[in-house]
């Protein structure tokens, strides 16, 4: 009786399951050492990606009612190229927007500060550090460089490129598995189908 009842809402289990999996995994999962960098963004960041999850959640309550395997399977081709559209994206914002300092990444600005370290160090020394050595002139602090505006432009930016990769990366997993569910249901009805058949037919003497 109770096993029958387990196979009724397996499909509802394995994408609670699976929504909860992606939850926990966005709270455990440690974020970029850039948020780090400001008090504010840490609690942001944070939530941010809760919220990413969550949206994705209700993809779970629309798989309840529409179980057609044509819509799944561009969910998930949609999904998994949106992911890889905002990583890569993501990544190389992250490359542009940040500077390494001491086994971390610090935001930088895109506007520099008049007489600002940079300039003073290169009328002293005729040339600048690479740029991955940047940051040891300021201590990893940027704003001694760049205004603090653009600083928060950049961090904003960072913050929304990363809460979409968190978003579309939950809403691939979980279409993903709804339509191998679906797949799974789909071919266990034909392989019935055919088993029903074969016993149906009457025998030839």
């Amino acid at each position: 009786m109770i096993v029958s009842k387990v196979k009724e809402v397996w499909k509802e289990i394995t994408l609670l399951s699976t929504w909860i999996v992606s939850v926990t995994g966005a709270l455990v999962i440690p974020l970029p050492s850039w948020y780090s960098s400001d008090k504010s963004t840490s609690f942001l960041m944070e939530f941010g990606v809760f919220i990413a999850t969550v949206i994705a959640g209700f993809l779970i309550l629309f798989s309840l009612k529409n179980k057609v395997i044509k819509i799944w399977m561009r969910l998930s081709i949609l999904f998994f190229v949106l992911f890889i559209s905002s990583y890569m994206t993501y990544y190389f914002t992250r490359e542009a927007k940040t500077l390494p300092y001491v086994e971390k990444d610090i935001v930088i600005g895109n506007v520099l500060l008049e007489n600002n370290p940079f300039e003073r160090f290169k009328k002293t020394h005729g040339f600048l550090p690479d740029r991955n050595e940047r940051m040891l002139i300021l201590l990893g602090d940027s704003e001694r460089a760049w205004t603090k505006k653009s600083i928060m432009s950049n961090r904003i930016q960072l913050m929304l490129f990363l809460f979409l990769c968190y978003l579309f990366s939950a809403g691939f997993i979980i279409s993903f598995c709804n339509l191998i569910i679906l797949y799974q249901q789909k071919y266990k009805i034909n392989d019935e189908e055919v088993v029903d058949t074969s016993i149906s037919e009457p025998e030839e003497h």
